[in-house]
């Protein structure tokens, strides 16, 4: 697989019906490559069509696509609980294989982090991550995550319980 470059158009922007068939190539490349998602299996394209309508109508959420020459290469979001909870907001982000090292992937969770807390009015995100996922700890930690537990085998990997790393960056 070739490596994303510089000379190529690069968007970071809400996420379009006419992104269908490039996000289900996205999502079933990290199945294939058993990237540390929570999709483990194929997606089909109606479930991809229900995923990416329930997205872009979410009055909850706010999610940004990376968009190369075209096509859908990450997605990061973030989803507002509600009631008692409702300063607190749920990070989540996936970056194709090509597109990462390029520091795509943080400008991108830069961006979402930017409209989730303006739109919100969070006060705290947080997010969850596979222990072994040492490089996007880094990442989050890099951009101002703290560490605030950890569930053994709190996550289901192909068949494996995995440790699950919960982090959180607080804002005020």
């Amino acid at each position: 697989m070739k490596k994303v470059v510089q000379k190529q158009k690069i968007e970071i922007r809400p996420p379009k019906m006419s992104d269908l068939d490039s996000l289900l190539a996205m999502i079933n490349s990290l199945v294939e490559e058993k990237a540390m998602i929570i999709v483990q299996d194929k997606v089909t394209l109606e479930q991809e069509k229900n995923y990416l309508k329930g997205i872009i109508k979410s009055k909850n959420a706010i999610f940004l696509f990376l968009i190369i020459d075209g096509k859908v290469m990450g997605s990061a979001g973030i989803t507002k609980y509600e009631n008692i909870k409702s300063h607190i907001g749920e990070m989540g982000i996936i970056i194709k294989k090509e597109a990462r090292g390029l520091g795509l992937g943080e400008k991108l969770f830069k961006k979402v982090m930017e409209e989730g807390i303006k739109k919100f009015k969070l006060r705290i995100v947080i997010l969850d991550v596979f222990k072994g996922n040492k490089i996007a700890q880094n990442l989050y930690k890099k951009l101002g995550f703290q560490k605030a537990g950890l569930i053994k085998g709190g996550e289901k990997y192909y068949n494996q319980y995995v440790d699950n790393v919960m982090m959180a960056k607080y804002l005020k």
